[in-house]
C-alpha cells in the first residue's frame, strides 16, 4: 500500500511538471495603434546563424634575384664559410654535380691557376717560407675580395705577387645558402717548394 501511494504521488509530480513546462506562443491580444511601436514576443525572436567565411593564408615564394645596380648593404649580406655552405662557389668550367665533385673541381681550379700564374724564378734567392696561408671570399656576385695572405716570415714581394694571383682568379658562380647568393670565404695552404 505504501508502495502504491508513492507511485501515484510520483505519478501527479510527473505530469504537474509536464504541463508546467509546456509553453505556447500566442499572439497578443492588443492592438497597436503606433507604428513606431515595436511588439516583441518570446517566439518571435529567432537567431540568424551566418556562416562564418575561411580566410586561407596563402604565403608567396619567391626567389631574390640580384641585378648589378643593387647595392647590398654589408649588413644584409650573410658570411660562410667554404665547408659549411649549401652551394660552394663554382668556376664556369665545372660542371655542377654532386657535392664532393664540386669541390674536388674547386680545388684543382685554384691549384692549377696557382701553379699557372706562380713565378717562381722571382723568389730563389730570397728567403721564404714553404708554407703560406692564403684566404680570399667570393662575394654574391662572384668577385674576389678581402684577399689575406700568412706565413711566418713577412716578405712584401711575395705577398704582392700571390694577391695579384687572388686577384686575377676568374669570376665564381656565387655560393648560395637556401637558394640566396651569400659571401663564401676559402682559405687553403700554398705549398712553395722552390728548386
Amino acid at each position: 500500500m505504501k508502495k502504491l501511494s508513492l507511485l501515484i504521488v510520483l505519478l501527479n509530480l510527473n505530469l504537474f511538471t509536464i504541463y508546467s513546462q509546456a509553453s505556447v506562443c500566442e499572439s497578443p491580444e492588443e492592438t497597436i495603434d503606433d507604428i513606431n511601436a515595436i511588439s516583441i514576443n518570446k517566439c518571435e525572436i529567432t537567431e540568424n546563424k551566418k556562416k562564418a567565411r575561411k580566410i586561407k593564408k596563402i604565403k608567396a615564394v619567391r626567389k631574390r634575384v640580384i641585378s648589378k645596380s643593387t647595392k647590398i648593404s654589408p649588413n644584409l649580406s650573410r658570411k660562410l664559410l667554404f665547408a659549411i655552405v649549401e652551394e660552394i662557389p663554382m668556376f664556369e668550367s665545372c660542371v655542377k654535380s654532386n657535392r664532393k665533385n664540386d669541390v674536388k673541381c674547386f680545388k684543382a681550379k685554384i691549384n692549377k691557376h696557382f701553379s699557372k700564374k706562380f713565378n717562381a724564378d722571382k723568389f730563389i734567392n730570397q728567403d721564404i717560407d714553404k708554407k703560406v696561408y692564403l684566404q680570399f671570399s667570393i662575394d654574391l656576385r662572384g668577385r674576389v675580395i678581402n684577399t689575406k695572405i700568412k706565413s711566418k716570415k713577412i716578405n712584401t714581394l711575395l705577398h704582392r705577387e700571390l694577391n695579384k694571383i687572388m686577384h686575377e682568379l676568374p669570376r665564381f658562380t656565387p655560393g648560395k645558402e637556401k637558394g640566396l647568393p651569400v659571401i663564401v670565404t676559402y682559405s687553403f695552404p700554398l705549398n712553395l717548394t722552390l728548386y
